[in-house]
């Protein structure tokens, strides 16, 4: 009867470890692809979302838009343009939108999770799956989520009347804290100009430049093409 019970015992610690998971979720690099489908024209991009603790940045092919969550919560953003690696900042109170964190460093804001159905979960540990579903107006929602590292693995939006689709597909993840630390250090080397200092700047070439593009306005932070349009789909975030 005793060997029995340490045969139960042991089992018992050795499904407990398979469901542990150490992955640091504050530090990674999580690589996605972005696909845009209208009626019968699709598009795809890239998109690197970068955690170094109380930062995060969305890294696509031209724009990087890194986030700060201050100790009252509050994020302060700071838009990166990569090529001429130049910044413009932003005050919290400069930017409307979405000022959530959770919709920042995993993509999708925690309250709409809240909303959506959990329809069933998938293996255990780090690869631990929860899969959601949401039927909203004329919006569908997909979220395959992946808890222990806070990121999504798929999300689906998919809007029936417009006929468009944007579908956020996971890749690859990293977690090289030394590459990430140099990263975040790079883009602080850059030079950067404050939003409400823009006007006393005019004549230089590269504000100029980024403002008739429609690449600086007012509260505009999310994910942008290369000719500076939001990509559909992404307030839904």
């Amino acid at each position: 009867m005793k060997q029995l019970l340490f045969i139960l015992s042991a089992l018992a610690s050795t499904s407990a470890l398979a469901q542990q998971c150490d992955i640091d979720a504050t530090q990674l690099t999580a690589d996605y692809t972005i696909t845009n489908q209208h009626k019968s024209q699709q598009s795809t991009q890239s998109l690197t979302v970068w955690r170094n603790n109380t930062q995060v940045a969305h890294q696509s092919e031209t724009l990087t838009e890194l986030w700060q969550q201050l100790s009252n919560n509050q994020l302060r953003p700071v838009r990166y343009f990569n090529a001429e690696q130049r910044g413009i900042e932003y005050q919290p109170s400069e930017v409307r939108g979405v000022q959530n964190w959770s919709a920042k460093s995993q993509l999708v804001d925690n309250h709409l999770i809240a909303k959506m159905t959990l329809v069933s979960t998938q293996g255990e540990g780090c690869n631990e799956v929860k899969n959601y579903a949401l039927n909203e107006g004329d919006s569908q929602f997909k979220l395959s989520f992946l808890p222990q590292a806070k990121l999504v693995k798929t999300f689906s939006v998919t809007n029936k009347k417009g006929q468009t689709e944007t579908v956020l597909s996971l890749n690859h993840v990293n977690s090289d804290e030394q590459a990430i630390a140099a990263q975040f250090a790079n883009w602080d080397r850059w030079q950067t100009t404050d939003y409400a200092d823009i006007g006393d700047n005019e004549n230089d070439p590269f504000l100029a430049k980024m403002i008739n593009l429609g690449f600086i306005e007012h509260g505009a932070t999310g994910f942008y093409n290369q000719q500076g349009e939001a990509i559909q789909g992404e307030h839904q975030h």
